[in-house]
């Protein structure tokens, strides 16, 4: 499995849209990897999570062929997650030569219905023919071509059938479990957890906090991710050989990177970046 972050922040991306504050002003002046825009990850380049505001610059960025996507994953319909207006110009005279003309989008129903309401007045017919929707529902697996997804209900939202935490599994049998949006999860999903055959190989952990101590919230900062990591180990979803990354960070947890990677390192977790590949 390749795995790429393209997106890393919180809602208001890092530096934030509408603010000064000492750290977006420090991660402006540094750059690089203190540059983070809203999170969204790609699969083995044909499976899409999420479809946030700032997918058209992470086509630019990374150098993507949005078109070969196949498959669209979205966890819930807050905006930094789901930017509706987008699909509304893949296809018709907007799109040509696509690798993929249709795209099965995998979605709670609420999500779907907030596309029709938002989109209703630029989409056109044949746009959306092209888009082929699959909802979800808590627990129930699902094929999405070659691969195996589990909807489990985040911690996020009131409406737990709405906002999911995902787990994947492609082709060759490579697992990630994609925790964001979520605070502490609820007993059913720590029981799907331990149900799990064999540990996952990499995991993704909500971080929005960062150094701030909040517990049981519909976020995580670095402290309650690393309770997290270790109460999956001890269930045995996951292993010394799964790879534990933080992800989803905002200017409000306090840490830029290297700060981030000074908190984590001691915990034996890793730190995503805008763009950052890896092979599992």
């Amino acid at each position: 499995m390749h795995f790429q972050y393209l997106g890393t922040a919180a809602a208001e991306g890092w530096p934030a849209v509408f603010c000064n504050c000492p750290l977006c002003k420090r991660a402006a002046l540094l750059g690089g990897r203190n540059i983070r825009t809203r999170s969204q990850a790609l699969i083995n380049k044909d499976l899409l999570i999420d479809l946030p505001p700032d997918t058209y610059m992470h086509k630019l960025t990374h150098g993507l062929d949005l078109t070969a996507v196949r498959y669209l994953l979205v966890t819930h319909m807050h905006m930094d997650h789901f930017y509706p207006q987008e699909l509304t110009v893949r296809g018709s005279g907007y799109s040509h030569d696509m690798v993929s003309p249709d795209l099965n989008i995998f979605c709670a129903q609420e999500t779907k219905d907030y596309f029709y309401q938002v989109s209703k007045d630029e989409l056109d017919a044949e746009s959306d023919r092209h888009l082929i929707w699959n909802v979800l529902k808590p627990f129930e697996t699902v094929q999405a071509g070659p691969y195996t997804v589990t909807p489990l209900p985040a911690s996020h939202m009131s409406d737990r059938n709405q906002p999911f935490i995902y787990h994947i599994t492609d082709r060759e049998g490579k697992q990630v479990l994609y925790l964001h949006d979520s605070g502490w999860y609820e007993d059913d999903v720590w029981d799907y957890f331990a149900g799990l055959s064999k540990p996952v190989d990499m995991i993704s952990l909500d971080s929005t906090n960062g150094a701030i101590e909040s517990h049981r919230g519909h976020h995580m900062g670095v402290s309650e991710a690393a309770e997290v990591r270790d109460r999956l180990r001890e269930l045995g979803a996951i292993d010394d050989h799964t790879r534990c990354f933080l992800n989803h960070f905002s200017h409000n947890g306090g840490l830029l990177y290297d700060d981030l990677t000074a908190k984590a390192a001691p915990l034996d977790l890793e730190v995503s970046c805008d763009g950052m590949e890896i092979d599992l």
